[in-house]
């Protein structure tokens, strides 16, 4: 399999990390030590941890799709009150954390979005884009281990889908706290690991997309052999139960299945995140073989899946979204 040809960006002049002694340019011949090939896909090298996904081009190709979906879904590529957080940014240095950055994205559109502001995406695999605009610093790290940052050093940090990466979101939700300032923002926006139908549908799930709600019962089943449970809908609780943030402001979205929306724009979303979950059952295929499933019945499951998300309307998925700030 060819090797992705991408460049991570580093920097060794950051005053607010405590850390900056230790972080160093990624030379091209260093990118193979993260990656390892099984059953024909790319993974990530660093065996502790969950994540179960590939990170080659066709998971990147589905990660920069999802990036558009939920642009689209939502209309902005945040939600919040990143201005009035980020505002101001010429009289003190104003820093935003990508969480589970991935190809990039979001950290190059709000980059043109912000130029006045200092933008980190962390990763644990060097997968975002080679030609970072100057003021975005993408950087190689294990989101579940102590950030380099200072105390109170982010006005702002996104986790996005990051739920496949995390299995103790509580922890996670301390070094959030200690790396916001004061009156910082912290948003979370997670895909919910289920099938669901759109308000006002008759449809019954269970009679009529069997073999979808099966394929999420299996998969989760399997994820939660990593430890990986579903937290989508349980992230505002964390929240309020760290004792650390305003109270959540708590939004859901639906996201068509297909092309059965009467609206034109979430028409398109569909027919993308008809595409994009495809490609998410045929990237999970390595992790249901290594579950103990056959390929017989790895195949008879994602055929049953993708035969009911193709002809049945009404289907959704659901974008939980909660925003709060630091105490």
């Amino acid at each position: 399999m060819a090797f992705p040809h991408l460049f991570l960006q580093f920097t060794d002049e950051d005053d607010a990390s405590d850390a900056s002694s230790d972080v160093t340019e990624l030379e091209e011949y260093d990118f193979p030590d993260h990656f390892f090939e099984r059953d024909g896909r790319l993974f990530h090298s660093h065996g502790s941890l969950p994540y179960p996904l590939p990170a080659d081009g066709p998971e990147q190709a589905r990660l920069n799709s999802v990036h558009k979906i939920l642009r689209d879904t939502v209309e902005s590529h945040y939600l919040g009150p990143v201005t009035e957080v980020l505002s101001d940014a010429r009289t003190r240095q104003k820093r935003v954390l990508d969480l589970c950055t991935g190809t990039g994205r979001w950290p190059m559109d709000m980059a043109r979005l912000f130029p006045r502001v200092k933008i980190y995406g962390l990763d644990i695999v060097p997968i975002a884009t080679r030609r970072p605009l100057r003021h975005v610093q993408f950087e190689i790290h294990d989101i579940t281990k102590r950030f380099r940052w200072n105390n109170g050093t982010m006005d702002f940090i996104h986790a996005r889908n990051i739920g496949l990466a995390v299995t103790d979101y509580p922890e996670l939700l301390r070094e959030v706290a200690r790396l916001l300032r004061p009156g910082g923002l912290f948003f979370s926006g997670e895909i919910g690991r289920s099938i669901d139908l759109a308000h006002g549908s008759s449809f019954d799930l269970a009679r009529q997309a069997p073999h979808a709600r099966s394929f999420f019962q299996v998969v989760n089943r399997s994820l939660e052999l990593r430890h990986l449970v579903p937290i989508a809908d349980r992230i505002p609780s964390f929240i309020q139960q760290s004792h650390q943030f305003t109270v959540s402001t708590i939004q859901t979205f639906h996201i068509p299945v297909g092309d059965w929306h009467p609206n034109p724009v979430m028409r398109r979303v569909g027919k993308m995140y008809l595409a994009a979950l495809k490609d998410f059952a045929e990237s999970l295929k390595p992790m249901l073989r290594e579950a103990g499933m056959t390929q017989h019945e790895i195949d008879t499951l994602v055929t049953g899946f993708i035969e009911d998300i193709e002809h049945v309307p009404g289907l959704v998925g659901v974008y939980h979204t909660a925003w709060a700030r630091k105490l």
